[in-house]
Formats: C-alpha cells, structure tokens, sequence
C-alpha cells in the first residue's frame, strides 16, 4: 500500500479535526433537542442543510479538483488557488443576492426563514475555507486543520451555550456558526501563507475562464452530490413540518458521526489513488483493495451494533420524547456500509479521469431520490426520508460499480467481507444479549474485546494487513529521524 504511513499519518490528523467539529456539533444538537426540542432542532437542522447545499453550488467543485491536480503538481498551488478562489467569491456574491430575495417567497416558517437570512453570510468564508482544507491535504499538512478546527468548536461551542443560557434561540446559534466561520478562513490563510506557499495575487480572466472549462465535470458533480446529500431534510421541512424534520435529523447526526473514519479515510487516500492511477504504477489495485476491506472491516460491525442498540441510544442521548427516532436509527445504520463503498466508488472513477461517469449517475439517482423521498415522506414523514436515504444510496453504489466494471475492473466486495459481515452478526447478538443488563458505556469495551477476538477466529486479517499495520506505528528509527 503506497505512501501507508503518511496516509495514516495525515487520517488521524484529519480524524481529530472532524472529530472535534462533529462532536460540538453533535452536543450542540443534543443541547438543542433538550431545550427546543423536536421543533428547535428541526429548524436548527433545516437551516444547516440548506446551507449546505448553497456552500456547495458557490464551491463549484473545486475542492475535489484542487487534490487532485495540487497532489500531482504543488508548484501549481497558487495558481489554483487564487483563480479558483476569487471565482468561488464572484458566485458567492451572486448566490447571496439572489437567495435574499428568494428567501421570503420559499414559505418557511417566520424563525426558518429568519435564520436562512443570517446562514447565507457564510457561503463565502464557508466555500474559502473547504478550498484551503484541500491544499492542506494535498501538501499533506492536515495538521493545521486540526489546531484551527479544535478552537473553532470550542469557540462556537461555548459562545452557542452561553446565549441559549441567555434565553437566546435558534438565530444566536446561526449567528455563532457565521462568526465561526469567518474565523477558521483568517487562520487558514495565516498557515497556508506561513507555512506551504506565500500567496500573490496572479490573476488572469484567461486562465479563470480555463479553469472553469476543466473543472465544469466537477462543479457538476459537486453541485448534484451537494443538492442531494441531504434532500430529504429539505423535503421534511417543506412537506411535513418542523417536528419531523426534527425526528430524522437527531438520528441522521448519530449516523453522520460514525461517517467520522471513512471520510477521513478515503480524504487522505484520494490524492495517492489518483497519482497512482496517473503514474499507472500498478498500485493502485491494492490500494483500493485494502480501502475497500478497511472500510467494510468498520462500517459492517458498526451498523449492526446501532440497529440492535438503537432504543437505548436514542432514550440515552436524546430522551423519551425522540422515541419515534429509534426505527429511523434502525434504517439510518445500513447507510453506513453503503456509505463507505460510495466513498470509494466515486473516487475511483474520479482518479482513473472518468468524472463525466460520475456526474451521470449522480443525474440519475438525483432524479430518483427526489421522486420518492417526495412520495415516502408525504406519506411516512421522517421514516420515509430514511428509506429514500438507504434506498437510493444502494443505487448509486450499483450504478457506479457498472462504470468501473467497464474497463474490466472487479469490486471483490463479498470476498473482503464476507468475514466482517459474519463478525458483525455476531456482535450484534452479543450486545442485543446484553441489552437490559449492561449498561451503554459498558458494552462499548465488550464489544471491542470481542471484535478483536472473533476477527482472529475468523482470520480476518492477513499477514500482509499485520505488517501493514506495524509499519503504521512509530519505530526507533522513525523517531530518530525525526
């Protein structure tokens, strides 16, 4: 596996960034849901997703392309940069503009369509900051991600408790989400000027307009897969109310903690896959072999735990009054083993140049899951925005294995992990065993222990994958060199 332990190296670094931004954001929201409850965090949630998808429509795509093209060529790291970033404030400006005067039309309720009116301040320093992330990874400096991140969330964190201590609503936490914002996008610039490339201001209108033209299967993709990340909180806010949307979204935010390691993952081995492919060296088969056995190796154990632990964590995080969360937990689990294999999928055929392949099934499946996120949610509020969510994920993974497939490339899928699927089962017997008489905080070191000793039983784990991971861990050597 090429360039294992800087890839590891920089996983955890990003891993403790996400980490700590997606932990505040998690207690945020259970803070919300035991204040404001199902009707606050819906509103809180909504207003994020949207978000989302305005930041991802101004980005353009190019966090995505600035890996790729900066790992196979750092020298470039300016000019990509400036062009691309000067861009992402053009369209910013626009967005903003125009999605002010959309606003009052959308027919959200008064505080929704309030807070939607504070949230677009931060389209640009939000875009600005994931583009500074990508040269982070593709100088693999990570590290200055990390320290930035850690006292953003502290920040954000504590300013949000002391104005909801204040009696303050949702609009004081939005309005702590902007601020944060423009903060994180003042230290990124300090370390990227500080310590990977001094900035200049070398900017062309021909060489913008090139970059658009390149990076337009891009923008594409990252405009759809941003639309559609989360249309069924959009779709939950509009047809079924505040309450449902609040249902979905506290345990949509468990799942999304667990996508915690596989993002980090599959960030990092990005820019080796792709210059693998470029230099066709012949490792990037392995490489995405053993990615795809590590990820199955965390997300099938995990899934099956929180399907059969599902009541307990909801009563325990969450309180009786999230009840009818618990099935949509159940449902919400299984996205992420489909999840992780998306992860890889869309990377492939990124790397191997096939972005126009990506960008039509992302059409397809965008299509799909508004369709019938619109009929299963008109009918079944925030279980049927579960079910498009698992439904369609399982669609778009098959239709991007049949693009991959057609250069006679295989997915061994069953025989890496057939082994954790077995594992997995049989955690999942264990701890629904258990329910009842240990306590949540318990299990969690039961399971470990049993994990580890049932992926030796089954042999789980080859040599190779042992050696790999000794090579991960810090040697005398590697200290001293250091």
């Amino acid at each position: 596996m090429p360039d294992a332990r800087q890839i590891f190296k920089n996983t955890a670094a990003l891993a403790a960034a996400m980490l700590i931004e997606r932990a505040s954001s998690v207690f945020l929201t259970l803070v919300v849901s035991r204040t404001l409850y199902a009707t606050g965090l819906g509103i809180y949630s909504a207003a994020l997703a949207i978000f989302a998808v305005l930041a991802v429509a101004v980005e353009i795509g190019s966090t995505s392309f600035l890996m790729r093209e900066i790992a196979q060529d750092r020298s470039r790291t300016n000019h990509y940069l400036v062009h691309l970033a000067t861009l992402a404030v053009i369209f910013g400006i626009a967005v903003m503009g125009l999605f002010s005067v959309l606003i009052p039309l959308m027919g959200y309720s008064s505080e929704l369509t309030r807070s939607l009116s504070v949230i677009v301040l931060a389209l640009i320093p939000a875009t600005l900051n994931t583009m500074q992330e990508a040269v982070f990874i593709a100088h693999q400096r990570v590290h200055f991600q990390t320290y930035t991140t850690g006292v953003a969330a502290l920040l954000n964190t504590g300013l949000s408790l002391y104005l909801l201590a204040r009696g303050h609503g949702i609009i004081s936490l939005i309005f702590s989400f902007v601020a944060t914002k423009y903060l994180v996008t003042i230290c990124y610039l300090y370390f990227i000027n500080r310590y990977i490339v001094r900035l200049r201001w070398q900017f062309q209108w021909s060489a913008a307009l090139d970059l658009l033209r390149r990076i337009k299967a891009y923008a594409a993709s990252s405009m759809l897969g941003g639309l559609f990340a989360r249309p069924e909180i959009i779709l939950l806010s509009y047809l079924r109310g505040d309450t449902h949307t609040g249902y979905y979204s506290a345990a949509l935010k468990l799942v999304d903690l667990c996508y915690l390691l596989p993002d980090t993952f599959m960030t990092n081995v990005f820019p080796a896959l792709s210059k693998s492919y470029h230099l066709a060296d012949r490792q990037s088969k392995n490489l995405q072999d053993k990615s795809l056995k590590y990820l199955l190796a965390l997300s099938l154990p995990i899934a099956a735990i929180m399907t059969v632990a599902a009541d307990p964590i909801i009563r325990l995080l969450y309180g009786p009054n999230f009840a009818p969360s618990v099935l949509a937990l159940q449902i919400l689990a299984w996205n992420l083993p489909l999840y992780c294999l998306n992860g890889l999928l869309w990377r492939i055929l990124v790397a191997r140049g096939e972005q126009t392949s990506n960008v039509r099934v992302q059409v397809i499946t965008a299509c799909t899951r508004l369709a019938s996120g619109y009929a299963l949610i008109s009918g079944f509020g925030h279980l049927g925005a579960a079910l498009t969510t698992l439904a369609n994920l399982l669609l778009h993974n098959r239709l991007l294995a049949i693009y991959i497939r057609r250069d006679g490339s295989r997915l061994h899928t069953v025989l890496l992990g057939w082994r954790f699927a077995v594992i997995a089962l049989v955690l999942a017997s264990i701890v629904y065993g258990l329910l009842g008489h240990v306590e949540l905080w318990i299990m969690v070191p039961i399971a470990v222990l049993a994990y580890a000793a049932l992926a030796l039983l089954f042999r789980a784990f080859s040599n190779e994958d042992f050696a790999l991971f000794q090579r991960l861990l810090p040697s005398r050597v590697a200290r001293r060199e250091l």
